[in-house]
């Protein structure tokens, strides 16, 4: 078969016939035509590998935000949430621990109910950064059936760190797994976790 000459500007890619017939299907769906879907899909995707992000990170991190905020968590400025900490903290530490810790563990549940607990705890970390406030980085190990988690936040008073390690405590409770080390420090929290469902 002969191929029919290109022009400079473009090229030709072999792309599977399921995978064509995909896009086919959404391209009709959207009115548009093959060639410009697959363009801006492609576009897109270099948008994201130039942001140091696979597609499936984009994807997950969308989905896991939409169901973070459809599970009942908002955008608040933090000037807004320490000012109301700084009103309650020491007059009530003990109740204000708890209402982080019970709201932590009514997500964890949350989650759990729509993700499953294989795919709640591989996805661990992603559904840290985005469910806790403030938070710069999130880590998380695994090592047989133990979790290390590390969550990164500078920025935070000791009492807004206190408070938020109650709220991750809670959240991971809830979904099974039992803390076995903590260090809290300002802006800096470290859990040990485990788990049966937990594999390294």
């Amino acid at each position: 078969m002969v191929l029919p000459k290109q022009s400079k500007d473009k090229k030709l890619v072999w792309v599977r016939a399921d995978i064509l017939s995909q896009i086919s299907r959404i391209a009709n769906r959207e009115g548009k035509t093959i060639t410009t879907f697959v363009n801006e899909v492609l576009e897109q995707s270099v948008r994201a590998y130039d942001m140091k992000l696979t597609l499936t990170e984009v994807i997950d991190l969308y989905m896991l935000t939409r169901m973070s905020r459809e599970g009942g968590n908002l955008t608040i400025h933090r000037d807004v949430v320490k000012y109301l900490i700084s009103k309650v903290y020491h007059s009530n530490r003990e109740e204000l621990m708890q209402i982080f810790h019970d709201t932590g563990a009514w997500f964890g549940k949350y989650m759990l109910a729509r993700m499953g607990s294989e795919n709640l705890v591989e996805h661990l970390r992603q559904i840290l950064y985005v469910s806790i406030w403030d938070v710069n980085e999130v880590y998380v190990d695994k090592s047989g059936n133990v979790i290390s988690i590390r969550c990164v936040a500078p920025q935070l008073s000791a009492e807004e760190t206190e408070l938020l390690a109650s709220y991750v405590e809670g959240m991971l409770y809830s979904i099974g797994l039992k803390q076995i080390e903590r260090e809290v420090i300002r802006g800096i929290i470290m859990v040990k976790v485990e788990g049966e469902g937990v594999s390294g």
